[in-house]
């Protein structure tokens, strides 16, 4: 769902993982283009030209940081949506088109719609999902639901199951929803879900200055978690 902390996460996974020395392409597929505004860049219509006009991905993305490269989004997302869709075609659509032509990356990363063709062709192509959770009713039920659209992509295109990774969002310990959701979720999906990922302000200021947390407040503890969430991805990659 909007506002769960996806770009905020796809962005910062993306960046922790190469500033490790990973290389990485960070592909926005939401028509609101924020992976590029995150990063101190404008949104531009780069998935839209690989999708429609079948340029070269090479030609399409930017270095945004050392190790990490961008293929940047903004509304006309939505026309490549409905264009992929005319022409039917299949959940497998980023995986040709994009993910194979991916070369020399250790690690793509999708930041994706909240709903839509674009979101079931980056669950087809992944083998890891993070899943960013908001602890409150909202975000629960949201988690719930988005949980079973994976089982339903996978069991239709006969996927194997993902590593799955969910990460409590906007945790706030001193109010009992949060607290009370947390548990929850501990509960139903144990060692799979990460460490809770806090409100602070710091994050906001960060994101507005189009900074990462790493490069604007290096020493809070949200820095920290994120660091240690790319470790965690790290060590699943090998």
């Amino acid at each position: 769902k909007g506002g769960a902390g996806k770009t905020t996460t796809a962005v910062h996974l993306a960046a922790g993982l190469a500033r490790a020395g990973r290389r990485v392409l960070l592909v926005d597929l939401d028509k609101q283009g924020h992976c590029a505004t995150f990063l101190g860049r404008d949104p531009a219509p780069r998935l839209y030209d690989l999708l429609v006009r079948e340029r070269e991905l090479a030609d399409l993305i930017a270095e945004v940081r050392p190790h990490l490269h961008l293929l940047a989004s903004n509304s006309e997302t939505l026309l490549a949506q409905d264009f992929a869709r005319l022409r039917n075609a299949q959940a497998d659509l980023l995986e040709h088109a994009l993910v194979r032509k991916a070369v020399g990356y250790d690690f793509v990363v999708f930041d994706t719609p909240p709903q839509g063709l674009l979101q079931e062709c980056a669950l087809y192509s992944t083998d890891r999902l993070v899943i960013p959770v908001p602890v409150d009713y909202p975000g629960m039920d949201g988690a719930a639901q988005f949980v079973q659209v994976v089982q339903t992509i996978q069991a239709r295109e006969q996927l194997p199951p993902p590593a799955r990774y969910f990460v409590p969002m906007f945790v706030d310990l001193r109010t009992s929803e949060s607290k009370y959701n947390l548990r929850l979720l501990q509960e139903r999906f144990g060692e799979q879900v990460t460490a809770p990922i806090p409100v602070r302000t710091r994050m906001r200021e960060a994101i507005a200055e189009g900074k990462t947390i790493f490069e604007y407040a290096p020493g809070e503890d949200i820095a920290a978690l994120y660091a240690g969430l790319c470790t965690l991805l790290e060590a699943a990659h090998g």
